[in-house]
C-alpha cells in the first residue's frame, strides 16, 4: 500500500492533498457534499485501502482512476446453474479510469484475488440502471453485463462521470469488449492457454478443473482455489452418496447399485462439472504461487 494511503485515517485527509504522486483523483472519487455521500466515500475509502497496491500494478503510465466501486456480476442463468454461491465468485471492485473500466475479483473482506478484467471506455455504449435496479453495462458488441448491489450513490456517480470519461477516451485505444487478463502481467488474453504468451506465467487448465469436478464434485473448484465452495459441494456430494447407496436393496443387487451410481455420476458430477467449467472460464486463474501482490485466490 502506498505510504500516503496507509497512513491517512479518513478520506478527507487524501482530498485536502489535492493531485499528489497517486495515480487517484480524490476529488472525484471520494465527494463529501452531505451526510449519504460522505458515508459512501468512507466505504469507497475502505476499499481503496484493500486493493490500493495490486490497483496500482495494473495502471499504464499517465492513467488515473476517477471512481470506485464494488458490486456483484449477476445473471439469472448462473443463479440457476450456480445457485446462491454465485456472490462469492462473482464480487467485484469497478475501477472507473481515464482509459477504461478494470473488473477486479475481491473476497468479503474486499482483499483482491487473481481474476482480472477490462472494459475499453470506448466500447461502452450505455452504463445505467435496470428496471429491477441493478446496474447494467453495455457494450457497443452488444454484450450486457448487469451488476447487483451496487449502492444507489456510487450507481448515481459513475453514470455521471461515464460520458466525460467515454468522451476523452475516444482518440485513443481499442473498443474491443470485455477482455479477462493476466493475472501476472495484467495482459489481455483470450482462448484456453496454459501460459501467458507475454510473460511465461502457468495458468490453470479449463478442462482439468471440469475433469476434477467429474471424478468428484467440489474437486475442480478446490483446483481453481474456491477452496469454501469446493468443500462445501464435497460434502454435499459424499450426503447424495451416501444417502443413495444406503437405501434398502441398492447394495444388495449389482444392477441397482450400477444404475444408482451411473445416475449420480451423470446427473449430478455432470452437474457440477458443468457449473466449474462455466467459473473456470470467468477469467484465468494462476498456476502455482500467487502473483506478487496477489492473496491466494480463495472463496
Amino acid at each position: 500500500m502506498h505510504e500516503l494511503i496507509a497512513t491517512a485515517e479518513r478520506f478527507e485527509e487524501l482530498v485536502q492533498r489535492g493531485r499528489d504522486e497517486t495515480p487517484y483523483e480524490y476529488g472525484t472519487m471520494f465527494p463529501a457534499d452531505g451526510y449519504w455521500a460522505r458515508r459512501a466515500s468512507r466505504k469507497r475509502f475502505t476499499l481503496l485501502k484493500r486493493i490500493d497496491e495490486s490497483l496500482r500494478a495494473m495502471l499504464r503510465p499517465g492513467e488515473r482512476v476517477v471512481f470506485l466501486s464494488r458490486g456483484v456480476l449477476s445473471s439469472f442463468a448462473e443463479s440457476y446453474l450456480v445457485g446462491a454461491l454465485i456472490y462469492y465468485i462473482n464480487r467485484r471492485a469497478i475501477v472507473l479510469t481515464t482509459e477504461r473500466i478494470i473488473l477486479m475479483e475481491i473476497d468479503g473482506r474486499q482483499r483482491p484475488g487473481a481474476l482480472r478484467s477490462q472494459v475499453p471506455l470506448r466500447s461502452i455504449e450505455r452504463f445505467g440502471r435496470t428496471l429491477l435496479g441493478n446496474t447494467v453495462l453495455r457494450l457497443a458488441d452488444g454484450a450486457k453485463y448487469v451488476f447487483a448491489y451496487v449502492t444507489r450513490k456510487d450507481r448515481k456517480a459513475l453514470t455521471e462521470l461515464m460520458p466525460a470519461a467515454t468522451a476523452r477516451a475516444t482518440a485513443a485505444g481499442t473498443s474491443g469488449g470485455l477482455e479477462h487478463l493476466c493475472p501476472r502481467c495484467f495482459k489481455p488474453l483470450s482462448g484456453q492457454p496454459l501460459e501467458c504468451p507475454h510473460c511465461g506465467g502457468r495458468l490453470k487448465s479449463q478442462r482439468k478443473a471440469a475433469l476434477l469436478s467429474v471424478l468428484f464434485p467440489g474437486l475442480g473448484n478446490i483446483y481453481l482455489g474456491h477452496r469454501g465452495m469446493g468443500a462445501l459441494e464435497m460434502a454435499l456430494g459424499a450426503l447424495i452418496w451416501a444417502g443413495n447407496l444406503l437405501r434398502p436393496g441398492v447394495l444388495a443387487s449389482p444392477e441397482t447399485f450400477l444404475a444408482t451410481a451411473l445416475a449420480i455420476v451423470v446427473f449430478v458430477h455432470g452437474l457440477d462439472a458443468a457449473a466449474t467449467l462455466h467459473i473456470s472460464k470467468k477469467g484465468y486463474y494462476p498456476e502455482g504461487e500467487s502473483p506478487p501482490g496477489l492473496l491466494p485466490h480463495a472463496s
